[in-house]
This record gives structure tokens, sequence and C-alpha cells, in this order.
């Protein structure tokens, strides 16, 4: 059984697994039912933080109003609260620091956290967990092809044939992004183990390209440690795998969060909420709406986005 002990600075410890849970404030005594437990990726702690502290204030944590400065696990944190509400939990949700997806699975399949967003492959034939419905279905996100602002190969990409001359990179571990740009039969495909590596390869101009979610600004351009990368302009990759929220087990109202989730979705697909907070998120780019799919061949999925 999982205990809480609340300190004086507001943190909460499980005290069964011994790791830092943040939260704004101490948890209501009075309240019945235990937080769900959310893994999050320990660069986007902060954002989950203030989210979690002022969930009325004005922007993305307002029913996902305005951009959430690329932080993906703040859109996931932000959609599942909303999902629970409109499938009728209304139960709060706290953050625990994760240093990568691997250690995020792990911690939902032990119980030592509640609940995460994941892709298919990761969830399908997980003995230890249970699936909702997609919150995003396959076919529906797609990724730039990322590079310098100044390669002219990324700017003269018009099909599929155009790009396989090229070299990307990215995390073996980011097992779609591998297996998508495995298929495309690029020229050579590098292994990265972090993000830093990936960019900074780029900025040497030993690679061309990785796959990245659309960034919300203006001109999708994403930054890490000072290195910039744009989208090759015209055209998108397309990911064929849908993702969910997948539940622990271990916790005893598993069966019940997988129910309120599925109603929950339903009604947020319904009311144009779920669209929104994608959008929002950076997940889903309204910008590239019309962009061409390049490797629709080797997906087999239809162009026509489902937002």
């Amino acid at each position: 059984m999982r205990c809480w002990h609340i300190l004086n600075n507001g943190f909460v410890i499980v005290v069964a697994g011994l790791l830092p849970v943040i939260v704004g404030g101490a948890l209501n005594d009075a309240q019945a039912d235990p937080p769900l437990i959310v893994p999050v990726r320990s660069t986007d702690l902060e954002g989950v933080q203030k989210c979690y502290d002022d969930p009325q204030s004005s922007g993305f944590c307002d029913r996902c109003k305005s951009s959430n400065n690329n932080n993906n696990s703040l859109t996931n944190y932000v959609l599942l609260r909303e999902t629970l509400k409109a499938g009728g939990m209304d139960v709060r949700l706290v953050g625990i620091d994760s240093p990568n997806s691997a250690r995020s699975r792990m911690m939902v399949e032990t119980g030592v956290a509640t609940i995460k967003a994941d892709w298919n492959f990761n969830i399908d034939n997980n003995d230890l967990v249970l699936k909702s419905d997609a919150f995003i279905r396959s076919g529906e996100l797609f990724k730039g092809v990322y590079g310098l602002p100044d390669n002219t190969s990324l700017h003269n990409i018009r099909d599929i044939g155009d790009i396989r001359p090229l070299i990307a990179a990215t995390n073996p571990h980011w097992r779609l992004d591998w297996q998508v740009l495995k298929n495309m039969e690029l020229a050579s495909l590098y292994p990265v183990s972090t993000t830093a590596q990936m960019y900074h390869l780029i900025a040497q101009r030993r690679v061309d390209f990785t796959l990245l979610e659309f960034s919300p600004r203006a001109d999708m351009m994403r930054e890490f440690d000072g290195e910039k990368l744009v989208p090759a302009p015209g055209v998108k990759v397309a990911m064929p795998g849908s993702q969910h929220f997948m539940v622990s087990r271990k916790d005893a109202r598993a069966q019940e969060i997988i129910a309120v989730l599925n109603r929950g979705l339903k009604a947020l697909r319904q009311n144009g909420l779920l669209a929104q907070c994608l959008r929002q998120g950076g997940l889903i780019n309204a910008q590239t709406a019309d962009w061409k799919v390049l490797n629709v061949s080797e997906t087999g999925i239809s162009e026509n986005q489902i937002f």
C-alpha cells in the first residue's frame, strides 16, 4: 500500500518508493481519493509545476488557450486533466520527476506512478498496464524534417526520392522515429543517445536532419543549447502510431480510470477541446495542414488529417 508523507515545504514523498513528487502545496487531508501520479520528464518539470500551482491561470493551463512553450509533458498533463474532468473524475494530478520515457514506463508498471501518455506499441502486450482509447490516432501526428536554415538540400525536398540521399540522426530508443527513418532508406542514419548530440551533429554538418514535432512558433524554429533548427518547407513526415494513456494495474482504480478516460476522450473529441489542446501544445500544427506527406506509401495511412 502506498503511503504519503507531507513535508513542510509542500513536497510529497512516496514512502514506499522514496521518490520525490512535486506539488504546489500539501494535499488536503479531507480529500478522500489519493492523487494520480504522473511521471514527468525532468526538463519539463518546471512547466508542469507552474500548471499545477495555478491551473486556472490564463494561458495553456486554462484549457489550452495559448502555446505551452514546447513542453510536451505539459501538453499531456493538461490534456489528461481535462480528459479526467470530462469523464467525471475530478482528482488531483501530481508530477513525479523522471529522467526519460523508459523510466516513466517502469514507474507506471511497478505502481510508483499511476498514469502516463505513450505510444500504442509500448503499451500493447504489456500485462502490467491498461490502455485507454487513443487521444492521437495513427496518422494524426506529423513531424518536420528539421535541419540548419542554410542547408539547401532541405529546401529542395519535394518527394521521398529527394530525402533519400541525405543523412539523419535520432535516438534508437525513440522506436517509431527510428523505424520511420529506416523505412525511408536514407543514405545513412546515425544513432544518438541525447537531444544535445543530435543538435550538435547537425550543427557540425555531419548530419542533415532529424525528425521533430513542429514548433508552435510562427517560424516553427526549434532551439537547443543555442543551436537553431528549422523544418524543410512544405513537407512533413507521418507517424504511423497512436498515442494513449497507460494506467498501472497496481492502482485499485485502474479499471475505473480507464472508463473515465474513454468517456472523457470521446467528449473532448466531439467538443473540439482535444484538437485545441494538441494544436496549442504543438503536437498538431495548423500551419502544416496542407504540406505534402513524404512517407504515405511507407505508412499506408491517408494524407487527410482527422483534425
